[in-house]
């Protein structure tokens, strides 16, 4: 079975209630919001995309 570089960074926890792993991704907020800001920025800084900016930035940071 092969496993993908994403399933790899994700490390799993516990949730609160003890009942669920929670995935914990290796990016940080910090670093999606930076990326997710950078991509904004390379748009011409139009509003109106900043969910469709956050997934990008996190599937560019995940996919490293």
């Amino acid at each position: 079975m092969t496993v993908s570089k994403a399933q790899r960074q994700t490390k799993v926890k516990t949730s609160p209630a003890g009942k669920s792993p929670v995935p914990q991704l290796s990016a940080s907020q910090d670093s999606i919001r930076e990326r997710a800001f950078h991509i904004y920025q390379s748009r011409g800084s139009k509003p109106g995309n900043d969910i469709q900016d956050w997934f990008h930035a996190e599937h560019q940071l995940l996919a490293r």
